[in-house]
Formats: structure tokens, sequence, C-alpha cells
């Protein structure tokens, strides 16, 4: 990694730890966990063992306090050589759907919904953004929240909701649900509102769980809010603030992705090396031919350039008294530039490298074809390259105007 001086021996330590258990529970297991989810909940609930899971909820109710974005970035790299579903599962239920609560101190929510991560048993959180209606409208920063679509409506002592949201991660999983909806399109920004609604809400509904060809340990299933009511002490905190708290989670789910992406291209990496290094072709090593090691260096050179701006990145998330706020044009800028490099460097490399593997690469009972399945739709989650390019764009330029 780069930066190592920045780490503390704990994060070294970490690594060498995430790292040993990936190689030893995960990586020989994959086509099982993709077929059988149970499997999956089994690894995760040793994820939960190791103390991941509680580390990232706050010390009043049992954990650990945080997750810093340096040792969650070693986690998710690390996890995501093995599976990217995994990893974003671990990443979801560690704090992260409750860090706005956190950051508004709003003890209602906090009291009703912390304490169920901090037991020793898997317990899910979900992140509920994207609309059915308008898709990744939801996440366009030129629209200031009028592209979202899931209305939620004071009534006395209690918000009401109505919406669908496709795609969310755990969606039908979760024990809570933080749904981004408007309470005014109209007041853009100022009418954003970050609520929290539990699994046994009435009128929460959920649809079946997507099948897809890549991340499929990773579960989504549509929300439905058919006059959802919770009180109104769920909203994360109040008009304006919501809003930038929302901003602000969207730059970290920028830096999300492009972890992952990470981890996928490094195991591709390292299966491209071992591959060209055992098998032959006039009569050496295929990766002894200058055209072959030209190639590999190529896709060294991305990851090495990769693994720079995601830990770059992860320094200044963390360090925002330094950088700003994270949901500042600029800083949004930021994440955004680094989550569409390493989105799209590594399915550039993962592709080359499926040039040197030949139809080996492309079959179901070798590893390298999961790599290909999975950074692709690590490069179009979160509204895509093109919602990302909006927001590189938003940070360096006047487009108040655009739409």
């Amino acid at each position: 990694m780069n930066l190592e001086h920045l780490l503390a021996e704990e994060q070294h330590q970490l690594r060498k730890t995430i790292r040993a258990f990936t190689q030893k529970e995960i990586i020989p297991n994959v086509k099982k966990l993709e077929s059988d989810y149970s499997l999956v909940e089994s690894i995760l609930q040793k994820l939960v063992d190791m103390g991941i899971q509680a580390a990232g909820h706050p010390v009043e109710y049992g954990g650990g306090g945080g997750i810093s974005h340096m040792s969650m970035g070693i986690i998710r790299e690390e996890l995501s050589k093995g599976d990217v579903g995994i990893s974003l599962a671990v990443l979801m239920n560690s704090g992260i759907i409750l860090e706005p609560a956190v950051r508004a101190n709003n003890k209602y929510v906090l009291d009703r919904f912390a304490p169920l991560f901090v037991t020793g048993k898997l317990a899910y959180a979900c992140g509920a953004i994207t609309d059915e209606a308008g898709g990744c409208d939801t996440e366009n920063p030129l629209l200031h929240g009028a592209g979202i679509k899931t209305i939620a409506k004071l009534e006395g002592d209690e918000w009401v909701i109505n919406g669908s949201k496709s795609w969310p991660t755990n969606g039908g999983l979760a024990e809570v649900y933080l749904t981004t909806c408007t309470t005014d399109p109209v007041a853009g920004d100022e009418g954003v509102a970050l609520i929290y609604v539990p699994k046994d809400a009435k009128g929460l509904s959920f649809g079946k769980f997507e099948k897809k060809m890549g991340h499929k340990t990773s579960m989504n299933a549509s929300i439905y809010y058919d006059n959802v009511r919770v009180p109104k002490e769920y909203r994360a905190a109040g008009p304006g603030i919501d809003g930038e708290m929302y901003k602000a989670a969207l730059t970290d789910a920028q830096w999300s992705a492009s972890t992952e992406s990470l981890g996928i291209a490094q195991r591709a990496f390292e299966i491209v090396l071992d591959y060209t290094g055992t098998r032959k072709g006039g009569f050496k090593p295929v990766r002894q031919h200058s055209i072959v090691a030209g190639i590999i260096a190529d896709m060294a050179i991305g990851i090495e350039m990769m693994r720079a701006g995601v830990y770059n990145l992860s320094w200044m998330l963390d360090h925002p008294e330094q950088y700003g706020s994270l949901a500042s044009p600029e800083f949004t800028a930021k994440a955004a530039a680094v989550r569409v490099y390493c989105n799209d460097t590594a399915v550039e490399i993962i592709n080359k490298g499926a040039e040197l593997l030949g139809a080996v690469g492309i079959s179901e009972d070798f590893p390298y074809e999961k790599c290909l399945r999975d950074a692709k739709i690590s490069q179009i989650v979160l509204g895509g390259k093109q919602t990302g390019q909006y927001r590189v764009a938003l940070g360096h330029y006047d487009l108040k105007n655009w739409a």
C-alpha cells in the first residue's frame, strides 16, 4: 500500500488479519458462496465475531466508537479480493448507516437501533437511496434534491412516507432502513430528509431479491413505502442539515465504490501473474514474452495509481479539518474523480488480463470470470460514471444552470 508510514501498527495488523481470513475462508469457496446465501451469512458472522460490526458503532452502546476510512479501506480492499458482496455488507453493517444520527447526536434513533449491532450477532443495515421512479436522479447533484421521488409528510408527531426504492443493498434483510426522502421537491436541498425506518414498520414491504450477473452475494430488493409511519424523531436531523449529510454520504459512497474496484483488480492481477508464470507458450512461461510483460506492466501501473488514489482519499476523509466538508462540491469532486478512475481502470485492466488468459478467463470453473462480472457492476452503481462526471464538473466549473 502507498502511504505505509501513515498506518498505525494496528492497521498493519488489521491488513494481515483480513488478508489471511480472505485467503482461508472466502477465496476457496467463492462459487459456493455465490449459490448459497447461508454460507455468506456464516462468513459474515465470523467477521462479526472478529469485532468489525460492533467496532463501527458508538462506545456508549458497546461499540468501538467508529472505524476510520483508512482502516475500513483496508478491510474493504482485502475482502473485495475474495468477494465484493461480502465486503459491501460488512461496510453497511458496521456503522455507516447510523453515521448521520451519530453526527446529529440523535439519541432517539441511536437508542432504538445501535444496540442491535453490538450483540455479537449478525445484523443488517440498509441505505435506501435510489428511487424506482427517476432512478439515479436521486443521486444527481445538479438536481439538488429535486430528483427524489419518495415523499415524507409530517402529520402530528409522525412522518408519513410514500414511495419506492430500487436496488438497495440489504433490502429485505435489514433491521433499519435509512431512507432518502423529500418533504418538498421544490425546496431543493432544504427538502431532503433522511429518515430511519425499522423493518417492522406498518406499510413497509419488499420485492424479490434481484438476480445479477455479479455481486451475487450482495442482496438487493426493492422497498415499498405505503403510508409508512414513524416517529418524527426518526429523522436524522432537520431541514438543511439532512441535505448536507446526504451530500456527505454520497461522497462516502464514491470512496466505497473505489475501494471495491481496487480489491477486485488486485485479485485479477494475482490470478494473471500466477497463470502466466506457469502457462507456457513458445517453450517458455507466457509472461516472459515482451508483449505479455507489457500488458502485465499496464495492469500493475493501473493498480498502483488506484491504490494511491484510494488511500489518499481515505486520509482526506479522515481529516476534514484540513480538507473541508465532505458535503462541499470540491470534496465531492475529489471523491468522484477517484471513484470514476478506479472503476474505469479496474474494468480496463481486467479486460486486458482476460486477453492473456484466453478461454480459461471466461470459464466458470476458473476464478477470473468473477472479476470480470464484479468489476462492471462496481462501475455502474450509484448513478454510474456519468453521475460521477457531474460531480467532478460541479466541483470545478459553474454548472448551476445545467440539468
